[in-house]
């Protein structure tokens, strides 16, 4: 079946300046899962026509680092992280590795992030756990889980099962103690490996590996060294936290002699274009504060790595990266991740462009063009694809219809400027993956929103029922997550 969109602003591909192009009153054309046509006026009959002639037509965007389960965030909330907050020893040493939630309820916490990235237009997306709720790594269930509920959202997903050598304690002073099992690292790389050759290209293709040794800091040499073996072999990518913290930053300096985490991984011969590094904020020193050095961002560049910047998570936390412009303008491919829930992708495009103004002191840095190119067409380049993350003949049918009636856009001069400064999961109209209507109308025909909605509450409550009797000090729940005002 044929179908044709036409919009108010369609954003276009130009193949000849590789880069998006907006067409007024433009048409987009497709046929099955693949697009035929972009632009002006098409003269060859359809089957059927979706009128957003009111809307903004764009590429499906794609979140880089999507928070996949219950995370901790939510929680965090205007609170700092408290002394108890965080596992006991005896809990990360528990025989048999016990999960802390079942089956059903990883899946009732996916299907609320799969539904929230819809609606916020994700056609694509990396997923990543809170690893804070695992003994040591993926019970060797989950990943699959997520992969056959992703498929039913009609997303396409990039999974892993993630592994580390090292998990973190916290003793019963408060200090971080640190447990080491490199044996159980190359278990946790091997079901990895395991997965990638089991899922990767399944689901008509929807469903692709990578390799995800989790934080740098939780990872030896000698694994990281068999990651990047593996991966080269395997044909996939690698993806990891990386210099997230002023303390992985000590903890790498401590173990390597000095080295910060980018000249780690160089020294060990790491780095290339198959990797991922999320966050990636902290080095030798910039402008008087410990953020990537220039001479740290040209060593990213000249292996052509790939970053990921998560901007609300680390605003909520006080911190930020030193703008997203910086790391483009050093020729760093620059992607945007959510890290937390809701998955809500135009968030994070909002917050890296206020943020990475904020950081540089300037308005015209981290501007709505690189953010929008760092959930679009940068984020193909890393997962090699030119049928994503565009609109343009031969590629997917992913096409996400923002409508720009709605009030907070409907007083606009420039369609990509409206998106990212002011528009929210409210706008999104329509959303189609492989030309299937996934949203349509706000809303997903095939979902009852309001019953995944309290299923995944159920989940939270049990979250943090499990970080309050972790805590050692005796608090009441209300005492450890203070409401905003008195609650009778």
């Amino acid at each position: 079946m044929k179908t044709k969109i036409t919009g108010r602003y369609v954003v276009g591909f130009d193949d000849q300046k590789n880069e998006h192009v907006i067409y007024r009153n433009g048409e987009v054309v497709f046929e099955g899962d693949t697009i035929v046509h972009v632009g002006p006026g098409y003269q060859g009959s359809v089957d059927r026509t979706i009128d957003a002639s009111r809307c903004l037509v764009s590429p499906g965007l794609i979140n880089m680092h999507a928070l996949m389960d219950a995370g901790i965030h939510p929680f965090l909330l205007d609170n700092e992280k408290k002394r108890g907050m965080y596992r006991p020893e005896s809990w990360v040493m528990a025989p048999g590795e016990p999960p802390v939630f079942t089956p059903e309820e990883v899946r009732a916490a996916a299907e609320h992030t799969f539904l929230s990235m819809l609606r916020s237009g994700v056609t694509t997306f990396c997923g990543i756990t809170a690893m804070v709720f695992k003994r040591w790594d993926d019970p060797v269930w989950e990943p699959e889980v997520y992969a056959e509920t992703a498929v039913r959202y009609g997303l396409r997903a990039y999974l892993s099962h993630h592994f580390r050598a090292g998990a973190q304690y916290v003793k019963p002073d408060g200090s971080p103690g640190w447990v080491w099992d490199e044996k159980r690292g190359f278990r946790g790389l091997e079901r990895n490996i395991e997965f990638v050759k089991a899922f990767h290209g399944r689901f008509q293709g929807r469903i692709r590996g990578l390799l995800f040794p989790y934080t740098t800091d939780q990872v030896t040499p000698d694994l990281l060294k068999a990651t990047r073996e593996a991966a080269t072999e395997l044909g996939v990518g690698i993806r990891m936290h990386f210099a997230q913290s002023e303390f992985e930053l000590a903890q790498i300096s401590e173990r390597s002699k000095g080295m910060t985490p980018v000249e780690y991984l160089e020294d060990l011969e790491f780095l290339g274009p198959d990797v991922m590094l999320t966050h990636a904020l902290y080095g030798r020193g910039y402008q008087g504060g410990p953020w990537m050095s220039d001479e740290e961002l040209a060593t990213l560049a000249r292996h052509q790595v790939t970053v990921t910047n998560c901007p609300w998570i680390y605003s909520m936390r006080g911190g930020y990266l030193m703008s997203l412009s910086r790391y483009h303008e050093a020729g760093v491919n620059v992607c945007l991740g959510t890290d937390t829930q809701p998955d809500d992708i135009l968030r994070e495009m909002r917050w890296g462009a206020m943020m990475g103004k904020a950081a540089l002191g300037s308005a015209n840095t981290a501007t709505a063009k690189e953010v929008f190119n760092a959930v679009t067409v940068n984020a193909a380049k890393y997962l090699g694809r030119q049928d994503i993350g565009r609109l343009a003949p031969g590629a997917k049918a992913d096409i996400t219809v923002v409508d720009l009636d709605r009030p907070a856009l409907s007083a606009q001069h420039d369609p990509i400027r409206s998106l990212v400064y002011f528009a929210s999961m409210a706008d999104v109209k329509q959303v189609l993956i492989g030309g299937r209507l996934m949203v349509d109308d706000f809303a997903c025909p095939s979902v009852d929103e309001a019953e995944v909605s309290r299923a995944a509450q159920s989940v939270s409550e049990k979250v943090k029922k499990t970080l309050v009797d972790w805590d050692r000090s005796g608090s009441t729940e209300e005492e450890f997550f203070p409401p905003s005002f008195e609650m009778r």
